[in-house]
């Protein structure tokens, strides 16, 4: 009897194991599909993170430059004043003071956003840096690679050279 009941036991051993093996199968199939799951949703999470992040960048990108552009409304709204104003006793004066007070106005509102001219006076070395020689002339008063005329003026926008100043350089004959 004692043999009989062995025999059932190791029968039911592996039956045992088997149900216990097909259930650690199946939690394992359950978590590989929820692993899975998880991994698609944060595929998706950081799409939609990038695709966020993009959109943000372009608006930033597009809209930059609002508050330069609402500042130099009041320009605007100059010129258009001194442009109204020219009918009157001394129209070119007018004009003039008109033009001048709005330059006034557009220079001071482009330094309040980081934009400076670059200083420059006749005589003043030649810096490749900030300046661009567009004429070079022979003048014996001032030594070889002195600034003879400022032809433009040139920009500095936060320390970066936006517009270098355009000039005619002296170059002595020797």
């Amino acid at each position: 009897m004692e043999e009989m009941e062995n025999k059932e036991q190791q029968e039911e051993t592996p039956k045992d194991e088997l149900t216990l093996l097909r259930e650690q199968n199946e939690r394992l199939a359950e978590s590989l599909a929820a692993a899975k799951d998880s991994e698609l949703r944060s595929l998706a999470e950081m799409d939609n993170v990038r695709k966020r992040l993009t959109k943000e960048f372009d608006d930033k990108l597009k809209y930059s430059n609002l508050n330069l552009i609402s500042a130099l409304f009041p320009v605007m709204d100059n010129f258009e004043m001194a442009l109204s104003h020219i009918s009157g006793e001394n129209p070119v004066e007018a004009l003039k003071e008109g033009v001048q007070l709005t330059l006034k106005q557009m220079s001071e509102t482009l330094e309040k956003y980081g934009l400076k001219e670059i200083e420059l006076n006749i005589g003043d070395d030649f810096n490749p840096q900030f300046h661009e020689a567009l004429m070079v002339d022979c003048n014996e008063e001032y030594d070889d690679n002195k600034v003879l005329m400022v032809l433009q003026k040139g920009y500095t926008l936060h320390g970066r050279v936006v517009r270098p100043s355009k000039v005619k350089v002296n170059k002595r004959n020797k």
